[in-house]
């Protein structure tokens, strides 16, 4: 959210960020500390500051609510550079629809991290989560 959690997330190990929005002192912060960052977008105005901030990829949050993967089209046609990581109504559903768009390079899925989850610090079920998404969209793949 802000130059200090860049901080706070780096001293704790981080080697790349996410935000849920688009904040030029984040960028310039997690730069200062060489790590890559994937900062949040919704308007094609937010992608463009991306792109003067020599950014080329971005979180398209949230994706549901801005139109999916309509909005994921509508973005590519005129950032033909730009990647998306769509996130915010990604669904285990869904997901392989949109990582099937050529400019989509990943996805974001609160279905993997429950929020009771993470109120008591369950991280083998939160990996575990992940492990069953990620088995599950390669099974699409190959069937």
């Amino acid at each position: 959210m802000n130059a200090r959690d860049v901080d706070l997330a780096v001293s704790a190990g981080a080697r790349f960020l996410v935000s849920p929005g688009y904040a030029p002192t984040v960028v310039a912060q997690a730069r200062e500390h060489e790590v890559v960052v994937v900062p949040g977008v919704a308007t094609a105005s937010e992608i463009q500051a991306a792109i003067a901030d020599r950014l080329d990829a971005v979180k398209l949050f949230p994706a549901g609510l801005i139109g999916g993967l309509a909005a994921v089209n509508a973005f590519a046609g005129p950032f033909p550079r730009m990647r998306f990581m769509p996130s915010g109504g990604v669904t285990a559903d869904n997901a392989a629809e949109y990582l099937a768009h050529p400019s989509v390079f990943a996805v974001g899925g609160s279905w993997m991290v429950p929020r009771d989850r993470l109120a008591v610090g369950d991280w083998s079920a939160v990996a575990e989560l992940s492990r069953a998404a990620i088995k599950a969209l390669r099974q699409r793949d190959h069937a």
